[in-house]
């Protein structure tokens, strides 16, 4: 009777077998070697690819947050509310499952990560056998390979045997080809490989699509992006007021040019920063050229030059109570009038700021000099086909002295009246702000912008002095109620773009990578070659990145053996020396 093994099958104290060694190491190792295969199959990369274009698709048809207020809660919460029109009740449920935000949804990030990671182990899990084909490759076939090979090809021979190879190895080394050569009796075998190295093309541009993911991951994840309008002579800061390493950027000057037309040239700032209450850096940004501190790029993004300053201070105490600059970023339409007397002297030329709205005309009270006379002269926009739709510019003009006598000019037209000429010359926009906090009789307060007719600039405030216009020429006060309203000048506003992408050295890396891979994969194809000479024949034989590559060699190939042997049969040089193994 054979003997039992008794050990295997000791109860253990509790009564229960005892578990086998091994199961979990071995379980885990399977899981490793299954979650390898998967992210080193093609079909799951390309899944991930599918999945990131519906993703993409999405993004294109729903609507997505504004990157501006993508950290602001309380504005996306106002957006979503919005969104309620267009989706109804799915609006939180899409908002929850990050469709309005589809590029910064922790599944799609995952999506990308994860296709980084299936790119990555499908380049490592072929390396190895790329690299021994690259380094080792086959040099030797069988014959059989010389009468199946998909691309071959039978060529007569110069000579015979050992010199008929060497003319074959003359011609493919002039050609690039690393030639190898052995002889078997009166066989002669040729092994030719060109380009071999080509092959980590396919890798380059593998790498590339990881760097691009990476690079973009993170950007997002450590980027920064802030646009910031200043003004000159003004400093912003750049981060939260709160930040550990805040900044500010001062504008000494803006500058831009134009051409006649009105397109911009160029756009440049001179800049200052400061770091915890030092000068750290100084120079001058474009938009093509920004200027560099501590990993930032400050851009030239924008240029905008209606601006005002505006100060105003308390006369008793002499305390500044505001003091901003104005972005005039609006546009108030103003009538360009030419006013003559009967001799045809000129009265008065200028753009007339409208301060009053009296119906659909906006116009002011303006005195013509030398007459004594004063009129409120109004532009309105005429209806083109009905209410609703722009048509031109009309001058209203009335007389103070009679109500009952006034007129309506169109654009360019003339007019005499009361021994006074009018000619309404166009209607332009003036530049103008309505903005709240200027200290006056009004919570709320316009400023518009014009020039005299010699290109002096001038505010005309509305709302701080109650039922009437302030005009304020530049550094000439102007008291009321005790308050001191200063025009301080025009001033120009830059547009600075501040950017942080620690990606972007990855980024650059990547396009090379992927310029290279793809020009090395399509313009330097790897090509081997095997021949074998017998007698007066030479079969040729190869495998080719393209079907065409091999015909064109195997011609340039036939037509060099057949003027070698019409010429009797010359040598051939060969270049680089011996390649015999």
């Amino acid at each position: 009777m054979a003997s039992v093994d008794t050990a295997q099958h000791q109860p253990t104290p509790t009564g229960g077998a005892k578990p086998a060694r091994g199961v979990g190491p071995a379980r885990a190792v399977e899981l490793i070697v299954w979650a390898w295969r998967m992210l080193a199959s093609a079909q799951f990369a390309i899944a991930l690819i599918g999945c990131l274009v519906v993703a993409g698709l999405l993004a294109v048809l729903l609507p997505q947050v504004p990157v501006q207020i993508r950290n602001n809660p309380a504005a996306i919460d106002a957006w979503l509310v919005l969104r309620e029109d267009s989706f109804g009740p799915f609006t939180e449920p899409l908002h929850r499952m990050g469709l309005f935000n589809v590029v910064a949804a922790w599944w799609f990030l995952s999506a990308l990560g994860l296709l980084a990671a299936a790119i990555t182990v499908y380049v490592l899990d072929r390396f190895l056998d790329v690299w021994r084909n690259v380094t080792q490759p086959r040099r030797q076939v069988p014959d059989s390979f010389f009468e199946r090979a998909a691309n071959r090809v039978a060529l007569p021979s110069a000579e015979s045997g050992e010199a008929g190879a060497r003319q074959i190895e003359a011609i493919l080394s002039k050609r690039r080809f690393r030639v190898r050569r052995v002889a078997r009796g009166d066989t002669v075998y040729l092994f030719a490989d060109r380009f071999a190295w080509a092959q980590f093309g396919n890798f380059a541009t593998h790498i590339a699509l990881v760097l691009f993911l990476v690079g973009g991951l993170v950007s997002y994840l450590g980027g920064y992006t802030n646009a910031l309008l200043i003004a000159e002579g003004t400093a912003s800061p750049i981060f939260a007021v709160s930040h550990p390493n805040q900044m500010q950027i001062e504008v000494l000057d803006a500058v831009a040019a134009f051409d006649a037309t009105g397109s911009p040239l160029d756009y440049r700032s001179e800049l200052v920063i400061y770091q915890g209450g030092e000068e750290v850096a100084r120079g001058t940004t474009t938009v093509n050229d920004p200027l560099l501190y501590g990993g930032y790029r400050f851009h030239q993004g924008g240029y905008f030059g209606e601006g005002a300053a505006l100060r105003v201070r308390d006369v008793a105490t002499g305390n500044t109570l505001y003091a901003e600059v104005l972005a005039l970023t609006g546009l108030v339409p103003a009538p360009v009038i030419v006013v003559r007397d009967a001799g045809g002297n000129v009265l008065l030329d200028a753009a007339i700021v409208p301060t009053d709205l009296i119906e659909d005309v906006r116009g002011s009270l303006i005195a013509v000099p030398g007459t004594g006379r004063e009129f409120w002269v109004g532009v309105r926009q005429d209806d083109e086909d009905g209410p609703g739709s722009a048509g031109a510019w009309s001058l209203v003009v009335f007389d103070r002295g009679q109500t009952d006598a006034g007129f309506v000019l169109t654009g360019g037209e003339t007019l005499r009246a009361d021994g006074l000429e009018w000619t309404f010359v166009e209607a332009i926009g003036l530049p103008a702000l309505v903005s709240a906090g200027l200290p006056g009789d009004s919570d709320r307060t316009q400023t518009v912008l014009s020039q005299t007719p010699d290109g002096t600039p001038f505010v005309t405030v509305l709302g701080a002095v109650d039922d009437s216009a302030m005009t304020l020429f530049p550094d000439q006060p102007v008291v009321v109620d005790g308050r001191e309203y200063v025009f301080e000048g025009r001033r120009e506003f830059a547009g600075i773009e501040v950017r942080r992408d620690p990606g972007a050295n990855l980024i650059w890396v990547a396009a090379g990578l992927l310029v290279a891979g793809l020009v090395v994969t399509f313009y330097l194809p790897r090509m081997r070659l095997w021949a074998r000479v017998r007698d007066d024949e030479a079969v040729v034989a190869g495998l080719a990145e393209r079907r065409g590559v091999f015909q064109s060699e195997a011609e340039h190939l036939r037509k060099e053996l057949e003027a070698a042997r019409m010429d009797g049969n010359p040598e051939i040089e060969m270049p680089g020396g011996d390649m015999n193994d």
